[in-house]
Order: C-alpha cells, then structure tokens, then sequence
C-alpha cells in the first residue's frame, strides 16, 4: 500500500504515518531484529505567530519551508510526516542505534532555527521541541499510537524545560503521564459524586487570638490510594479542564458552610476561597461568584477570593476588570504569596487589591538566620517590617500565613501585621473540627480589622 501524502508539503499524512509505524512495530516483533523502530516529532514554536502577523498563507509557507529543511536532513534515513500545522514527524522503521535519532534531531534543531525570509521579505525565526521515542521504551505489545503519544509526552517535556530543547522518552516518563492520566479520570469521577472535601484553616487575631474567618482548602482522600495531595491534583484539574468545576464546588461549599457558621455562631466569618488563573480569565467567573453568593446567602462583604500574584502577572488587563467587578459586587480580593512574583509597585497600585498575604518565606528566612550575626537578623526583620509598612501604605490589609511558633507571631506583631494564619493555630480542619474551633474561641472581629470595623458601624447604626 502506497503511504498517502500531504498535497501542501508532500509529506506523509498522519494516517500515513500511523500505518507506517504499524508495519515497522509489527517487522519487529516478528523478526525479533536488534534494530527497533523510532520516532521523532519536531514542534514548530512559531508559525502561528507568522501567520497571526502575516495571514495563513504565511503560516502554510512556513511550513513548507520547515518541511524542506526537515526532509534534506533526513534524507534516506527515515519518513517525514505532517502532523498538524505546526508539528512533523520522522519514522524510522529499523534504528541501529538511538544515537542516529539523537544526532539527526540536533541537526534539524540547527536547520529549523536558522533565518527563513518570506515571500513578503519579511525575516522569521523559529524555534523547536523534539521529542525521541524508541521501541525499547515500551511495552512488548505496543500500538502505532502509543508509539505516538510517547513521543508527544518528550515533545511537552522539551517545551516545559525551554525552546530548541530536545527530550527523549523514558519509562518514568510515561508511568508519570500514566498516573497523571488515572488521577485526571478518578478526579473527574469524584466531582461528580461529590467525592471531594472542604477543610478550613482559621485565620485569627495575632494578638487576642480570636477566629475571623476560614480559607477553603479542597481535599482529596482516594478510595485506593489514600490522601492526594492538592500539589498532585490542582496541576491535574489544570490540564483536563477541571480547574473550573473544582472551583466552583469550593466557593459554592465554602459560601454556604461561612454563611451557616455565621448566622449560628452571630459573627460575620470571612471565607477565603482560592481563584485560578483559568477562572480569573474565564468571562463567565464574575456571574458565577454572583450566583454562589445568592444560593447561599452570605454577604458579598464576607467573601474573600484569594489569587497569587503569578496569577495576575500574565494577564493584568484581565485581572484589572475582573477585580474591579468583584469590587462592584462587594467581594474583596487578597493578594496571595505576596513577594514570591514581581511584587511590582506599579502594579500594585493599578490593582483594586484589598489584602496583601506575605509569603511564609520572609519569615522562614527570619529563622534560617537565627544562628548569623545579629545585624543579620535585625535585616531581615526590618524586610518584613518593610513589606507590611508598603501595603499599608497602599491602604491595604496585611495578613501573615504560615505561622508555626510564637516567634513568628511575635515577628509579625512587631511589623505591624496583625492577623494571620498557620500550624500554630490549627491546620486545615474539616467541617466538624473547625465547629469545635469556633466554640473554643467563641470569635470576635478583631478592632484592627477593616471588616470588623465596618461590621462594628453598622451594628451600632442598627441599634440605634
């Protein structure tokens, strides 16, 4: 059977491709041969940039001239194959040696980045992932397919580490994309059966130690394998367009289980609840906020969503309107992991940011230099007085997190922070744990808190 080719480039089809990489898994497994087959895709970074800028047209001659390039360096050794419009392949059906594959892939990193002029004499430069799979990474019994998604998984990888990268597939490489692809299934099923848990970690007064609000944390226990952690799954719910659906459930849980503990203890408990930056991006996430507040009946003023300055940075256009419409119902929005980013003052001031978290590290560093020299210590303890001091400065609430022991609490009671939360308070607790909490504390908004003084105001004005 004659491969079917690609009209634009002349290249085998993916089709092609796939039915010639059947013919070469299958000659080996009968033949039992040294050599193996091996593939090799090449990620064009670039031409739906060129074509964005200059047409589609510019886009399909790109790829052409890439196609060229690719093909003159591979010559006799394997087939080309388009995959998509920004992507080749090469196949080589019986590979002596992997460092042939390895070699080639070097050269058409080379060929692919150099200078391309356009029919419009416009210069272009691309860059390129290659990723290397070969037979002998698989199992026994492995399909044209998986051959195929093997390689993709080294293509992701070059992209993750940096451009004109080349990775090749390894075992624990696709046992890792294996588990990521069960927990995105079992993580899928648990939303939908409500599978999933709220915990609340208690933020507090530093100096009475009074509770004046909760932050959600979503938890996972798996049926097999026990506590997942959220640094396991949230990447996953990323990656499989979840990260909506499990936002949603923890506002909506969050927004409900404040609003009870508030009517049943009479004060009005905060809720934090984490924001992505696929919902912060998403236009349909205001409207969603605005129906979770109205199902559970807690006021706009006692909702906190907290996003991390990595968050806003890619988009702040985005992040400006959607802080300013959660402002227009009331919400309030807090600056998470304050100091890990840019931390840029510019922006800052541009943000309608009503509360800066500072970074557990400033005050982890505190302690890492307790044995140094004492100006040492008063340095960075003047670090911290110098990041609660700007946010203040900027007419915002400044909360510690992370806090483990009484020195720590001290520290930031001395920068003038004073609410805040960590281990030395409670860890993330559920629902019944966090109700024993709150009859211990028996909580009161604390007078330094701009909400508890306005919460204080209108009481009084309802008196009188």
């Amino acid at each position: 059977m004659r491969t079917p080719r690609d009209e634009a480039t002349g290249l085998a089809t993916y089709a092609g491709l796939l039915h010639e990489c059947a013919d070469a898994l299958a000659a080996t497994a009968v033949s039992g041969a040294a050599a193996q087959p091996a593939l090799l895709l090449v990620d064009l970074e670039g031409i739906t940039e060129a074509a964005t800028t200059d047409g589609f047209t510019a886009g399909d001659e790109l790829l052409r001239l890439m196609a060229g390039r690719v093909t003159r360096e591979v010559g006799s050794l394997g087939l080309v194959a388009r995959m998509s419009d920004h992507q080749l392949a090469v196949l080589f059906a019986d590979l002596s040696a992997p460092a042939v594959a390895l070699d080639l892939a070097y050269r058409i990193v080379t060929s692919v980045s150099s200078p391309a002029v356009l029919d419009s004499q416009r210069r272009v430069v691309l860059s390129t992932s290659c990723g290397i799979v070969t037979r002998e990474t698989l199992p026994a019994r492995t399909t044209a397919t998986e051959l195929v998604r093997a390689a993709d998984l080294a293509v992701r990888e070059a992209r993750r580490t940096g451009r004109n990268r080349i990775e090749v597939c390894t075992r624990e490489l696709v046992a890792s994309a294996d588990e990521t692809l069960a927990i995105g299934k079992d993580l899928r099923q648990a939303l939908q059966e409500q599978g999933l848990d709220v915990c609340y970690q208690p933020l507090v007064d530093l100096t009475h130690g009074s509770v004046l609000g909760f932050e959600a944390l979503v938890r996972w226990s798996h049926p097999v394998h026990g506590h997942v952690s959220p640094a396991r799954f949230v990447p996953v719910a990323e990656e499989f367009g979840l990260i909506s659906e499990l936002g949603r459930m923890v506002l909506s849980t969050a927004s409900a289980q404040l609003q009870q503990w508030s009517v049943s203890f009479g004060v009005p408990l905060t809720a934090h609840v984490n924001v992505s930056g696929q919902d912060l991006a998403n236009e349909g996430f205001i409207a969603m906020v605005q129906k979770c507040l109205a199902e559970s009946g807690l006021p706009a003023t006692q909702l906190v969503l907290e996003v991390t300055e990595t968050t806003v940075e890619p988009d702040l256009d985005t992040a400006r309107a959607r802080f300013e419409a959660l402002h227009d119902l009331g919400v309030r929005v807090a600056l998470d992991d304050f100091g890990t980013g840019r931390s840029a003052l510019s922006y800052l001031q541009s943000l309608s940011v009503d509360i800066l978290k500072v970074d557990r590290s400033y005050l982890e560093s505190i302690d890492d230099q307790q044995a140094d020299a004492a100006h040492t210590e008063r340095r960075a303890d003047d670090l911290l007085r110098g990041v609660v001091a700007l946010g203040q400065a900027l007419g915002l609430e400044v909360y510690g997190e992370g806090i483990e022991d009484e020195a720590q609490r001290e520290r930031l009671l001395a920068s003038g922070c004073d609410i805040g939360q960590g281990y030395l308070f409670a860890r993330p607790l559920p629902p019944a744990e966090a109700v024993s909490l709150l009859h211990e504390q028996r909580p009161a908004p604390s007078p330094v808190s701009a909400l508890g003084s306005r919460i204080l105001a209108a009481d009084a004005a309802q008196s009188a």
